[in-house]
């Protein structure tokens, strides 16, 4: 969420493992065994990259930077290239406080220790299909950065790179930003031997979405038990864009309504509300709506009594924006009794038992999932694009998530 903060200066300038199985969804063919057999062979050792913004834990010595190289590189942010090196000056003061204080509040984000151990359960699923891979992780705007990762498979000999985003959609500013910055890297040094490829979205593979699904039943039935499934509320909050970025095309905030209604049709029992979370801390600059503090004050006064907060359909990993945003501001208002001016809501208000569901970090059916996609993905099954075959030159820069290019 941190990149995205800095646009308006506009206003100034059931899952199951593939190991012999076939696999179906609503966009995915089944995969023949012997083609998926053959395309692993022909592989080589495979270098699994989940890839996303990034985030940090000690803002004292990581703030500034990881402020400064977001509004540098974020495509979310409507400006070109040659003023962002002016502006950046301006951005960080802008920002730095508010976003320091956010940090003060919550901690440490333990975003790359969760990314740790996200990498270490997809390496387990790799391993138990047979599979020679291994899985890195990489940021846009901090470390460890995504080319840093390239430099570190090259060195362990992987031969095929897939790339992933940590969130199930594409976006300009999520996948597209990791396979630019991969293009970035692979123009700049092209490491011939090496065939990459970029996953765009898994948000409507059935196989995620009844995995959401899963998690959330059992996460009501952990932190819930004994709750009648009406009096349970699920607040879906997923990452919000601004207004303009989906006027380009940007189709992620189509692919998380989509997969939210899905969830919804696999959970009838269960009242589900879905927001976003948006860094509009600026004025000049519209964002998608309605936001999750929005929903908030409709599911009060929907008398939700249990209510589960979770970001997985975007997040998986705990970030600011689900530490902050959700946790903290949402939380704030759910818990925090009426003024004596707010009467009317007086009347209705009983503090709800509210809960932020974990994330995925070292969940095994979402490794699962990552697993069975990269095995897919050699066979060049699934939303796939190649970034560089092996001995070719790579795609060159900005065809795959510059703002306004149609996304595939």
């Amino acid at each position: 969420m941190l990149a995205w903060f800095t646009a308006p200066l506009l206003a100034w300038g059931a899952l199951t493992t593939f190991a012999g199985a076939q696999t179906s969804s609503p966009s995915r063919p089944a995969v023949e065994r012997e083609k998926l057999d053959a395309a692993l062979r022909n592989a080589g050792k495979i270098g699994v990259l989940i890839a996303s913004h990034g985030d940090i834990d000690d803002y004292e010595k990581e703030l500034e930077s990881y402020i400064k190289v977001s509004f540098q590189r974020n495509p979310g942010i409507p400006l070109p290239d040659w003023s962002r090196g002016i502006l950046t000056g301006p951005a960080y003061s802008l920002s730095v406080n508010l976003v320091r204080n956010q940090y003060k509040i919550i901690g440490p984000t333990r975003y790359r220790e969760s990314s740790e151990a996200q990498r270490q359960a997809i390496d387990r699923a790799l391993a138990a299909r047979g599979i020679d891979a291994k899985t890195y992780v990489g940021f846009n705007f901090t470390t460890p950065y995504i080319d840093e990762a390239l430099e570190e498979m090259i060195a362990d000999g992987v031969d095929t790179v897939i790339v992933f985003n940590k969130g199930a959609q594409f976006s300009y500013a999520s996948s597209g930003e990791n396979m630019e910055d991969a293009l970035k890297y692979l123009n700049k040094k092209y490491p011939k031997n090496l065939r990459v490829i970029g996953y765009r979205q898994y948000s409507d593979d059935a196989r995620f979405r009844q995995l959401m699904a899963t998690v959330l039943q059992n996460d009501v039935e952990k932190f819930f038990p004994d709750v009648s499934a009406n009096r349970v509320c699920l607040l879906v909050a997923t990452h919000g864009l601004p207004v303009w970025l989906i006027e380009k095309g940007d189709p992620a905030i189509t692919q998380m309504k989509e997969a939210v209604a899905d969830i919804q049709k696999r959970l009838p029992q269960y009242r589900i509300y879905h927001g976003f979370l948006n860094d509009d801390f600026f004025p000049g600059a519209k964002w998608v709506k309605p936001t999750a503090r929005e929903l908030a004050e409709q599911m009060e006064k929907d008398r939700c009594e249990h209510i589960l907060m979770d970001g997985r359909v975007s997040f998986t990993s705990h970030h600011r924006a689900t530490l902050y945003d959700l946790n903290t501001e949402v939380r704030g208002f759910f818990e925090t009794p009426p003024g004596p001016r707010e009467t009317a809501r007086a009347a209705y208000w009983r503090r709800p038992n509210v809960v932020l569901a974990p994330n995925f970090d070292g969940d095994e059916g979402y490794a699962n999932l990552i697993a069975d996609l990269s095995m897919e993905a050699v066979a060049g099954v699934g939303p796939v694009v190649t970034l560089q075959e092996t001995g070719k030159r790579p795609l060159p820069v900005g065809s795959v998530g510059k703002p306004g290019v149609k996304p595939f």
